[in-house]
């Protein structure tokens, strides 16, 4: 994952109160938000190729979330049938389709008063 995608999962998982070792429930929830709000998975892959996956993470995925996984891996090799990594880019959207469902929920700045 990019480098800056892990800064940015860790400081959410941080700042949603998760604590030190809850990043692995915070991308199990952000897969099944994906899923849900995205079942044809239109945004797996996409910006992939403008950024380097210089940095690495590890989770701990349900058997839920595995089957999933699985299942989302054959939709997308059905339609795009030698596409590699697919696993690791359902993993960024879903932890990219998060965090920006976070921004969107965070109140707008309002100036001093």
């Amino acid at each position: 994952m990019p480098l800056t995608l892990k800064t940015m999962l860790r400081q959410a998982v941080a700042d949603d109160g998760y604590g030190g070792k809850g990043k692995s429930r915070w991308v199990r929830e952000a897969l099944t938000q994906l899923f849900k709000h995205d079942p044809d998975l239109m945004n797996v892959g996409v910006g992939d190729d403008l950024e380097v996956n210089d940095a690495e993470d590890a989770f701990f995925l349900s058997m839920e979330n595995g089957l999933a996984i699985d299942a989302a891996v054959e939709i997308i090799r059905s339609q795009y049938p030698r596409a590699e990594g697919v696993q690791s880019a359902i993993i960024r959207a879903a932890v990219r389709y998060r965090l920006r469902e976070r921004v969107k929920k965070q109140p707008l700045l309002r100036s001093p008063q």
